[in-house]
């Protein structure tokens, strides 16, 4: 039997402030060093680039925002090392350094094959999806956000892949739309990335939840989903994963002492030819600006909440060998 695919989803990757300090200062693989040898075991890792990767100093033109992230131009060489193949640039942080920001991230990912999906030079290229193939096996992200509906992307103007999910039918549509591509290049394995909901809640709205439903349903294999800071229950749904928010991966924030948001976790979602084989969640911890492997009182507690949170969307995570694992067993009763 074939070895199964191994995708790694990643929650926000924040290269800016006191992060870009520790890489100036310790060397640019400080923040992800620990994790790398994790990280470059899978076939395909995928995160949230929370960020521009700029030396720009002028800020967004709009309103004023309360954070401005700038992670270094060495970022796009320090996610390669780390085995960081494809990032979703759909996020209410990819112009906080204005166009010339926008243009410089997606010139240094570029230039290290980083593939990207969810902003651009124009409405046509934030809607673009990225694909990367894995072996034989062709993988495919579309991402869009939820925030900062002012970063929008048009037909003659920088920007983000907006969406205002509330309006759920023009969502709907634009996720068919958006998956049509994908369909035609052959894609076996389609990510819908979304940055979407509100910060430092636990659990997925009714709508979202809805959202990731009707994804779905019409042929999205993989729902990713990010932007609360802290991780999300796992919901299957019609034997298919449902990510509804993977946290953060390395940033510089305030920790809150009840919801823990150095904390952290990495999804691996492993695939069997066309079905979900399981899903293997690997402790991480944020400290001082680099994410490294939890202890053992670290990964206590992350696997009890992770636990509770996937109980309350109907999944069973049990513990295997020392790890936590979401199986496809465990689908929800939607079906």
């Amino acid at each position: 039997m074939a070895a199964p695919l191994r995708l790694m989803f990643g929650g926000d990757v924040m290269l800016g402030r006191h992060v870009r300090d520790v890489m100036r200062r310790d060397g640019i693989h400080a923040p992800l060093g620990a994790l790398a040898p994790l990280l470059r075991s899978a076939d395909l890792v995928i995160v949230n680039l929370e960020c521009a990767l700029t030396d720009g100093t002028t800020r967004w033109h709009g309103a004023p925002k309360a954070y401005y992230f700038a992670g270094p131009p060495e970022g796009g060489q320090a996610l390669s090392d780390a085995g960081i193949r494809l990032v979703s640039v759909a996020n209410n942080h990819s112009l906080d350094y204005d166009m010339q920001g926008l243009a410089d991230t997606v010139r240094v990912l570029d230039a290290h094959v980083i593939a990207h999906a969810g902003a651009g030079a124009d409405l046509g290229q934030a809607l673009a999806p990225a694909i990367v193939p894995c072996g034989a096996i062709l993988v495919g992200m579309a991402a869009f956000c939820d925030h900062q509906d002012d970063f929008a992307a048009a037909d003659d103007k920088p920007g983000i892949a907006w969406l205002d999910l509330h309006d759920e039918t023009a969502a709907i549509d634009a996720f068919a739309r958006a998956l049509a591509p994908l369909r035609a290049a052959g894609v076996r394995w389609t990510i819908l990335s979304l940055h979407w909901g509100p910060n430092m809640v636990t659990a997925p709205g009714p709508h979202l939840r809805r959202l990731a439903y009707a994804a779905i349903d019409m042929g999205w294999k993989i729902v990713y989903g990010h932007s609360a800071h802290i991780f999300h229950g796992v919901e299957l749904y019609r034997d298919c994963p449902i990510l509804y928010a993977c946290g953060d991966l390395v940033d510089d924030y305030a920790i809150d002492p009840d919801l823990r948001n150095d904390h952290q976790l990495l999804f691996e979602v492993q695939l069997d030819n066309d079905v979900l084989r399981r899903i293997v969640l690997h402790p991480v911890f944020i400290r001082r600006g680099r994410a490294v492997p939890a202890d053992h009182t670290q990964r206590a507690w992350i696997y009890a909440r992770m636990q509770a949170l996937c109980r309350d969307l109907a999944t069973t995570a049990r513990m295997e060998d020392d790890m936590l694992v979401v199986e496809r067993a465990a689908a929800t009763p939607h079906e």
